[in-house]
């Protein structure tokens, strides 16, 4: 399977849960995250694909943060963390599901053409406690920490349509050639991959508020309340 578009998916905003509820996995909450399978060309503008909503503008959507998209060989993993059989597309709420690219493989900054579309990875998603409220498993955003198979988000250089089976182009690489995996260990490790952090945040193509993100880690002021489940 080359590099390609295995699925696209794009959510509505819903709300879920029970007001009253002082249960985690009970609590209310409106959210995005359950993504459907869309086919045929789909538009992405600059701040995302088209129809696609966003519940959380403060730490999601935006031009930085314009497409999420994660890797399908992550699949398997995630399946048999959950005990599950399979697990549909969308799973982690990405809007592209994408075959034989990897956190491992793929580098801040890189450049990727996909369909008419031109789109740079600017950052790794962070994994905040929506994950674990979608699974009904309060250890899975830890889990997705943990293993660093966070998907990452592309800003967008240059609008156009993609679809699924589009074959996923590298246009060209920062030279820092810093992969998705290895700068989520470093942001779980600040203190062992210090010099990691302390290249990442000079290269230019990032996004600024992930910057923020990572100078503070350094700087050793920084919370993962967003990870929080209680």
């Amino acid at each position: 399977m080359s590099n390609k578009i295995v699925s696209i998916q794009i959510g509505k905003i819903n709300s879920y849960g029970d007001k009253n509820s002082k249960e985690f996995l009970d609590k209310y909450w409106e959210s995005a995250f359950f993504k459907e399978v869309t086919d045929g060309k789909i538009w992405v503008g600059k701040t995302g694909l088209a129809g696609d909503e966003v519940a959380d503008k403060v730490h999601h959507g935006g031009l930085e943060k314009a497409v999420f998209a994660n890797s399908y060989e992550n699949y398997g993993e995630w399946a048999e963390f959950l005990a599950l059989d399979t697990i549909p597309f969308g799973a982690l709420a990405e809007n592209l599901t994408i075959s034989e690219l990897h956190e491992s493989s793929v580098c801040l900054g890189d450049i990727h053409k996909i369909g008419s579309a031109l789109l740079q990875v600017s950052q790794p998603r962070k994994p905040c406690w929506k994950i674990a409220k979608r699974w009904s498993n309060k250890k899975f955003t830890n889990e997705i920490y943990k293993t660093g198979l966070t998907g990452w988000y592309y800003r967008v250089l240059q609008e156009g349509f993609v679809e699924a089976g589009n074959e996923v182009s590298v246009v060209s690489q920062d030279e820092s050639k810093i992969s998705i995996l290895d700068a989520n260990m470093a942001f779980a490790n600040p203190i062992k991959y210090r010099d990691i952090l302390e290249k990442i945040v000079t290269i230019g193509a990032i996004a600024p508020s992930y910057k923020i993100s990572v100078t503070n880690r350094i700087l050793g002021d920084f919370s993962l309340e967003y990870m929080r489940v209680d």
